[in-house]
């Protein structure tokens, strides 16, 4: 594992159990990931990757599209983050602690694949988009998104003392070629103050 990840890694298990509030994950942000929730489309009964899903954010939003046959799978690089999302929500999710380049699941087994405030933090993001349209059903769907536009959020993470502070979101042009190289179409872009939201599907 590359130095810098092993350092992220590290970092993120250190601030884990504080996490939450160190986010923001109060009411009011919830809503606001519940509007950005709007743009995905879950159908009853799909099994849904959470890649990167720190302390279980979005379970609740996922779980009421997908109902109780429906399955998530949750991966996070940090065992500390999921450590705590077991904590808050329980067995009834299958938990990998491990960067999601490298997470062992079954090829073309999910519907959809949710990277919230994750993408910037990924080392390799081709081989994570490759890995992403292996585990993916034909036509699956890969949404990509942050509570804020490209532009603040990279200064946000500039601004940081920490080892994500040279994590960067790429922008559109970047975006459309690594999805074009990973087999990847993109439905959708969004980057407009305090949302940024890319929809791509495997082809």
């Amino acid at each position: 594992m590359e130095r810098s990840y092993k350092e992220k890694i590290a970092y993120f298990n250190e601030i884990s159990a504080r996490w939450d509030d160190i986010a923001g994950n109060d009411e009011k942000r919830f809503m606001k990931l519940r509007d950005a929730f709007s743009l995905i489309a879950l159908e009853p009964n799909a099994t849904v990757l959470d890649a990167g899903c720190g302390t279980g954010v979005l379970f609740p939003l996922i779980r009421e599209r997908i109902g109780h046959k429906g399955h998530i799978i949750a991966v996070d690089a940090s065992d500390k983050m999921i450590e705590e999302a077991k904590k808050r929500h329980g067995d009834d999710i299958r938990y990998i602690a491990a960067p999601l380049e490298s997470a062992d699941i079954p090829r073309a087994s999910v519907d959809a694949i949710l990277m919230f405030a994750v993408f910037p933090h990924i080392e390799d993001k081709r081989a994570a988009l490759l890995q992403c349209h292996h585990l993916l059903k034909t036509n699956g769907r890969l949404y990509i998104f942050h509570l804020s536009d490209t532009q603040s959020l990279n200064a946000f993470h500039r601004g940081l003392d920490a080892p994500v502070r040279h994590d960067v979101m790429p922008n559109r042009e970047e975006l459309e070629t690594l999805f074009t190289q990973t087999g990847f179409t993109m439905a959708r872009y969004i980057d407009q103050p305090k949302l940024n939201f890319i929809e791509a599907i495997r082809s």
